[in-house]
């Protein structure tokens, strides 16, 4: 295995057949993504079974709340996707855009999120990641202080109701998905690491007095965590397969030509722990206030 650092956070990885990691191979692998984050493993060669059994590795898989792209016989797989067969989209055209991360609406969100790059165009359709853990170190000491003692609603049914283009909810979408409150500044379980758990607007609300001052707390810590200091781009090949730890990096989707462009992702989520807060309270307990 060969293993170069990028500038900001994450590596490449290379001379890997991530199917076939024997338990010495993929403790290697689980090393370098809780120390660097985000890793890429070039030249993937998977099948639906063997991506699901190397996420698998990792801990279980949560099935996303949009049944309607999961992968015919494979659910544990979320199709992203602008190509259409037979006049019906094969996955989500729209998946990924809007700084955030995966599926924080839950009371145990994403801990590593899977990508596996199929189809991917030529130019554009990035995906971008912001360190929120040297977001949160650059704040002067007394602002990180007064951030651990916030927590946040996340509402998968907000986020929902900012995309238009979806059919309505059904009621076993709305009993999976009630709000939850996870605190703002979150401590990593594995590594002396904490940073700013916070996405934009349309799914998380920072729980202030006063509405229009949380709004605007909120939008200015996003700015903040989303410096160029702070993020670091990927630009995708056929057969990249890019895992990243949820705890302490957001990211977003970029546009690129849907219309000349062929793009076919799937994706998998392994499920976390209960978001814990840099005092060590869990937002479990938040949540009972």
């Amino acid at each position: 295995m060969r293993l170069a650092a990028n500038d900001v956070v994450g590596a490449v990885v290379t001379d890997v057949d991530a199917a076939a990691l024997d338990a010495a191979g993929f403790a290697a692998i689980d090393d370098a993504l809780l120390n660097h984050q985000m890793l890429v493993i070039r030249g993937q060669q998977l099948t639906p079974d063997s991506f699901i059994a190397f996420a698998r590795r990792f801990g279980p898989i949560d099935l996303h709340v949009l049944d309607r792209y999961w992968m015919p016989g494979h659910p544990e797989i979320y199709v992203i996707s602008n190509i259409v067969e037979d006049g019906r989209p094969i996955g989500n055209p729209r998946e990924g855009f809007g700084w955030h991360t995966d599926l924080n609406y839950f009371a145990n969100p994403t801990a590593i999120t899977l990508l596996y790059g199929i189809e991917v165009p030529t130019h554009g359709a990035e995906t971008l990641f912001a360190d929120t853990a040297k977001a949160l170190a650059a704040l002067p000491r007394a602002r990180r202080a007064a951030l651990r003692q916030l927590s946040a609603r996340h509402s998968y049914q907000l986020l929902h109701a900012s995309r238009p283009w979806l059919p309505p909810m059904t009621p076993a979408q709305i009993e999976r998905t009630p709000d939850v409150r996870h605190p703002v500044v979150r401590r990593h379980p594995r590594a002396d690491r904490e940073g700013l758990y916070l996405c934009d607007w349309s799914n998380v609300r920072l729980e202030l007095p006063d509405e229009a001052e949380a709004k605007a707390v909120q939008e200015e810590l996003l700015a903040h965590m989303i410096r160029p200091e702070f993020v670091q781009a990927h630009h995708w090949r056929p057969g990249d397969l890019v895992l990243w730890d949820n705890r302490t990096l957001i990211h977003t989707a970029t546009e690129y030509d849907r219309e000349r462009q062929r793009r076919l992702v799937w994706r998998t989520s392994v499920r976390g722990e209960v978001p814990m807060s840099a005092g060590g309270i869990l937002a479990a307990a938040l949540a009972s206030h």
